[in-house]
């Protein structure tokens, strides 16, 4: 075995990523899916609304 660190420039098929350019792609992909859940939050709040509006507009007419 040599005792010569691995020179990663010569080998093709590996893409070297720094630790902050790696980090911060995480960072993007969590805010990503973070603003995700947020907006289906809100979708399924505004639809809720939209059923308990139905709701009340029903029940005078049961009455």
């Amino acid at each position: 075995m040599s005792t010569q660190p691995i020179n990663w420039t010569k080998v093709p098929h590996t893409k070297l990523v720094s630790d902050l350019e790696d980090d911060a792609e995480v960072v993007e992909a969590k805010a990503g899916e973070k603003q995700q859940r947020e907006e289906e939050a809100k979708a399924e709040h505004r639809r809720q609304k939209e059923v308990w509006k139905a709701e009340e507009v029903q029940r005078p007419e049961e009455a």
